[in-house]
Parts: C-alpha cells; sequence; structure tokens
C-alpha cells in the first residue's frame, strides 16, 4: 500500500509508477479514471448551473470508434511525444492539447455547447497515460484506453443512453485506418529502440493518416458546401 500511497501523491504525477506490473498498473488506471469521472460529473453541474441553456453535446459514437480512437489518442498525443523526446514536460504538453480537444466534442463550438464534463475527465488521465508511457509500458495505456471507451459506451448502451453500433459512418472508418497506423508508427519507434530501422518505413503509415485526414476534410467541406 506504501507504493499505491506514493504514487496517487500529486507531486509524484510526472514521474514513471513505482512499478509496472499489469495488476499495479491497473489500479492506478481505476485511481485516475474514477478521480476523471467525479470530475466529469462535477464539472457538468457547474456548467448546467452557470450557462443558460447549456446542453451536453452528444455525439454519434461507435464501437469501432470507441475502440480506434483509444489507440489514436494514445499513439499521436503520448506515444509518438514519448519516443521523439522521453520527456515528461513534453508528454504533459501534448497531453493538455489532447484534453483540449475533448472540450471540442461537440457539434458546435459555441459556449453553451462545449463538452465540459469530457474535458474534465480526461484531465487526470493526462497524468496517467503520460506516466504509463514514461515507465515503459506504452501497449498497456493504449489497451486501457480503448476498453475504458469501449466499457463507457457499452453502460451508457445497456441504459438506453447510447445505441451501440459497430460503424456509424465514414469518420468511423477512417478513424480505424488511421488508428492502425499510428499504432505502426509506434511500433517502428519502439523497434527502432532494440535495432536501426529504415526511415522509408514510415512513410507508408504516415502517408495513410495525411490520406485519411484528407478524405475527411473533403467530406465536411462537401456537406457544408451542401
Amino acid at each position: 500500500m506504501i507504493l499505491e500511497i506514493h504514487d496517487i501523491n500529486p507531486k509524484n504525477w510526472l514521474r514513471p509508477f513505482q512499478k509496472n506490473t499489469i495488476f499495479y498498473l491497473l489500479k492506478m488506471g481505476l485511481f485516475y479514471h474514477g478521480l476523471g469521472l467525479v470530475m466529469m460529473y462535477t464539472g457538468s453541474y457547474f456548467a448546467n448551473m452557470l450557462i443558460s441553456n447549456y446542453t451536453i453535446p452528444q455525439i454519434p459514437v461507435s464501437i469501432s470508434l470507441a475502440l480506434g480512437s483509444g489507440v489514436l489518442e494514445e499513439s499521436v498525443f503520448f506515444g509518438i511525444p514519448f519516443y521523439l523526446s522521453g520527456n515528461p514536460l513534453i508528454l504533459l504538453v501534448s497531453g493538455i492539447v489532447w484534453s483540449v480537444v475533448h472540450l471540442f466534442n461537440a457539434d458546435s463550438f459555441s459556449l453553451d455547447n462545449l463538452s465540459y464534463g469530457v474535458f474534465f475527465l480526461t484531465i487526470p488521465n493526462i497524468f496517467f497515460s503520460l506516466r504509463v508511457w514514461s515507465s515503459k509500458k506504452g501497449w498497456f495505456a493504449i489497451a486501457f484506453h480503448s476498453m475504458w471507451n469501449l466499457t463507457v459506451l457499452i453502460s451508457y448502451c445497456s441504459v438506453g443512453l447510447r445505441q451501440c453500433v459497430i460503424v456509424n459512418d465514414t469518420y468511423d472508418i477512417l478513424n480505424v485506418i488511421m488508428a492502425i497506423s499510428a499504432a505502426m508508427i509506434i511500433y517502428l519507434a519502439y523497434q527502432s529502440t532494440k535495432k536501426k530501422i529504415r526511415s522509408y518505413l514510415y512513410l507508408i503509415p504516415m502517408i495513410v493518416i495525411v490520406t485519411s485526414l484528407i478524405i475527411l476534410f473533403s467530406n465536411y467541406f462537401i456537406l457544408d458546401f451542401f
């Protein structure tokens, strides 16, 4: 228990965990995500109290999106910065960007329709992902993030707050494609720590990601135009 007390102390939140066994990381993950849930409901409560006509945004979420987003977000905002720098402060900055992005999980970007609850949910989780990657267990951060997303989605579906579908639209498919490509980059970066990896191998997943983004934004422009 002494190790757990040490690791939940906020002054140690930029350091690797004292242990990196699966069971220990699972306990830490539940702690940070539990804290995130408390902050989410508290943030949503105050948003409803302080912002007139505030409505909690509801965006379509599918099983493929839930799983793919965990892989994509961990790879882009934590994995790649980790292998590029290894500096926890860099991971903190990229994690803050990741958290702010969640604020705009809404149909419109007006103050009365932003995802304040989800934003507050992600704040403690910045430190969990940062610490897991710093503990050299990035694969666990990816798996935990994806399973957490899926568990929350299924729980919402079970009480009728969401409709569980495998794929909603083209965005979900592109999200999965980008997630796989980002995971390939992380795998290559990991292998490069053990042996020399030819740089051109990174081009394949990068081209796939760029192409997917072009298709994604072009679809948005077409929808907005019409």
